[in-house]
């Protein structure tokens, strides 16, 4: 029987099912319906743009690109991020996957993506030779909460040069230690700021964004009410902990947490404080303070084992928030604990050089995937 051509297509209503079960075939893990049609077809900026092989009924490849708000210095462009790329083990080795791509590419730009960005580890070699351009990594700074448990599981992947395995628990409570006497002296109230936990963001959360943009010549994801709302309010993933710091009833700051377990990513069962996002006007940094103290209460609610924050080392708005990390005793980490960050220009509206200066990219794990 003469075997049966691969089609390349874009997504068609009810392909869903069949990505699904790529997507276990892959990745070795399940979603539910919810899961994707969130993450795919409900975003802000409409539904994503997903390529797909097809053979015989049997989807065998898949590209997507999610779209989003890029506030992009002086201007607001749409950039498409990378998620799940995927091919059949059956039909690796045949060249497929890169013109695959390349029609996501193209599409993307006719629809109006002027970039894409992906952080995925095990697909950069992939993409870098596909055109994107390396950012800087983002370095994880890590902080024992539960010493003992964490020593046995997470002690062979911390750098050789910090740490021997038979002084991992010692050196580890030594940590823990020190955070504790140092947010003990720490003050956690800050005068005027008062804080507010909340469940969806309203108007508010604009108006906070609006005043953030105008003070700050930066390339970022638009903290708009309504994407917030969709990442961390709609998201049926996780539950976060999100918080506003207002000074005289006006928002000036606001923190979201969450408690995650990536096993798959750093091949131990740990309960991972981390914090999702974060924004403040100037002349609020202190701000960050109080929204770090609910936030701490929020993880150990939690039981978490340890806590992991990733700082942008080469952005000036993320300086109050890395030194605030260093004065608790966090100490930072590469390796296994990094996000790989890439980016590729789809567009002529934008160009490599306006887009690839570091200083002037504000990136939190609110744009490194559904996990945090």
């Amino acid at each position: 029987m003469k075997e049966k051509p691969l089609t390349y297509r874009s997504y068609r209503i009810g392909d869903e099912k069949q990505i699904q079960v790529l997507y276990e075939e892959v990745f070795g893990k399940s979603r539910t319906p919810e899961q994707w049609r969130w993450e795919f077809m409900e975003p802000p900026e409409g539904p994503s743009n997903i390529r797909l092989i097809e053979q015989g009924g049997r989807i065998v490849g898949h590209v997507a690109q999610i779209p989003l708000r890029l506030h992009c210095l002086d201007r607001e462009l749409v950039i498409g991020k990378s998620e799940d790329s995927s091919l059949s083990p059956d039909y690796r080795g045949q060249r497929l996957f890169k013109p695959l791509e390349q029609e996501c590419f193209d599409t993307s730009a006719e629809m109006g993506y002027s970039l894409a960005y992906s952080i995925s580890r095990t697909a950069r070699e992939v993409h870098l030779k596909a055109g994107y351009r390396a950012l800087q990594p983002l370095p994880g700074y890590f902080l024992p909460l539960n010493p003992e448990r964490v020593s046995h599981k997470i002690s062979r992947l911390l750098p050789a040069n910090v740490i021997s395995r038979p002084l991992s628990r010692g050196f580890l409570a030594l940590l823990e230690q020190r955070f504790k006497k140092r947010w003990g002296r720490r003050s956690r109230s800050e005068g005027d700021i008062s804080i507010q936990e909340t469940a969806r963001f309203a108007g508010s959360a604009d108006e906070l964004w609006n005043e953030f943009s105008a003070q700050n010549r930066v390339i970022t994801i638009k903290r708009s009410s309504e994407y917030l709302n969709w990442r961390f309010a709609q998201n049926p993933n996780r539950k976060y902990h999100k918080v506003l710091a207002l000074s005289d009833g006006k928002p000036v700051a606001y923190m979201i947490s969450a408690a995650i377990n990536r096993r798959e990513d750093f091949d131990c069962d740990l309960q991972i404080g981390v914090v999702s996002d974060f924004l403040f006007l100037k002349g609020y940094e202190r701000a960050l303070w109080p929204l770090f103290d609910r936030a701490l209460k929020f993880w150990k609610s939690m039981e978490c084992d340890c806590l992991i924050n990733w700082v942008q080392k080469t952005s000036p708005l993320f300086r109050p928030f890395r030194e605030q990390l260093r004065q608790l005793g966090f100490i930072s980490m590469m390796g296994r604990f990094s996000i790989p960050i890439s980016i590729r220009v789809l567009r002529n509206d934008v160009s490599c050089e306006e887009v690839l200066n570091e200083r002037d990219w504000f990136i939190t794990l609110a744009m490194c995937g559904r996990w945090a």
